[in-house]
């Protein structure tokens, strides 16, 4: 235990040369850097990603090591890093983001802290960046959801707070043992899976600490992005399969016995995910499809996981239903409004 790596820092890169050095040097240069160990997963990138990874790694060999793999998508690129990762804590980075390394540096010395009490989850809040030009033309601090009321700085029981938390994947610093011995495995060649990331471990976790670092930097403005409306669109079958997924991972787990305080964290994981399919299908031009998609994301989740369809607490998603969807209309206009 003395010589392992106090963090494991998986960075998921494709195409990403336009941001990969800026990514790595936001990890490089703190006091603790020595006590990490950097995973540049290279997802069979077309571009000159797996060269900017290798010189750095040449660089800086103690730290930096290059996994250079065919594309399998985000999940997948997640996959093999848990499988290579020696760290106590596993954290991804996605190769066109950042952190902060003021930020960073308190928290590293913070972990280390942790790490010899021993705590299976760590949350720290994230920064929105979001960009139209080089430079960010907007920075927007998120706090992370339900924490509110609850302390900092120490470890307590997951499940005292379960009932008030979201913890989002750049929220994320989890134990690695977790995701070694229970296996956990994300979907290849599919987006969206950040959700699978922090709900499959969530049986496990028992305690946890919040720390009130904005250690993550997100970058948001990018057309290519899988979360652009464009994006969520062209691929909300695989947005669906991610949520059906989910719905099989909650039924396996009720049937293990787990108890109601995990399956209902489980239940209002799914919900975001269904919330997000309505969206999608609000965002579609108005039609006969779209409703019938709608409808159809409705009927499936409330059949296969009512937990998670009764979690659902969004206003106009309430409206939508006691409407029985004729209001569908005017929803979808609505929606085109706030979000153009």
């Amino acid at each position: 235990m003395n010589n392992q790596k106090l963090l494991s820092i998986v960075i998921p890169a494709y195409n990403v040369e336009q941001f990969l050095e800026e990514c790595i040097k936001s990890l490089l240069y703190v006091k603790l850097v020595n006590s990490t160990e950097i995973l540049i997963i290279d997802d069979g990138s077309k571009d000159n990603t797996l060269t900017i990874a290798n010189r750095y790694a040449k660089q800086y060999p103690e730290i930096i090591k290059v996994i250079h793999k065919q594309n399998g998508g985000h999940g997948s690129a997640i996959n093999t890093g848990i499988a290579a990762a020696q760290g106590i804590y596993f954290k991804v980075v996605d190769g066109d983001d950042t952190v902060n390394p003021i930020v960073y540096d308190r928290y590293l010395k913070e972990l280390q802290k942790i790490s010899v009490q021993g705590c299976d989850l760590v949350a720290t809040p994230f920064t929105c960046m979001i960009y139209k030009t080089g430079k960010p033309t907007k920075i927007i601090k998120r706090q992370i959801q339900g924490t509110e009321k609850l302390p900092q700085k120490k470890i307590f029981s997951f499940q005292d707070a379960a009932k008030f938390l979201h913890i989002r994947m750049h929220e994320w610093t989890i134990r690695t043992a977790i995701l070694k011995e229970h296996k956990i495995v994300l979907s290849e060649h599919s987006f969206y899976v950040d959700m699978q990331y922090i709900l499959f471990p969530i049986p496990w976790i028992k305690t946890i600490c919040i720390l009130p670092y904005f250690v993550y930097q997100y970058r948001l403005g990018q057309e290519s992005q899988s979360v652009s409306i464009k994006n969520m669109q062209k691929n909300r079958e695989q947005h669906k399969n991610v949520m059906r997924s989910l719905i099989h991972f909650y039924r396996l787990r009720e049937a293990k016995g787990d108890n109601r305080i995990v399956l209902s964290y489980l239940a209002r994981g799914i919900a975001k995910m269904e919330t997000n399919q309505i969206q999608i299908a609000l965002s579609l031009p108005i039609g006969k499809q779209a409703k019938k998609e709608l409808i159809g994301c409705e009927k499936e989740i409330k059949k296969n996981c009512p937990m998670a369809y009764w979690a659902n607490e969004k206003r106009s998603i309430k409206l939508l239903r006691n409407s029985n969807y004729m209001i569908y209309p005017i929803a979808s206009i609505a929606w085109k409004m706030i979000n153009r």
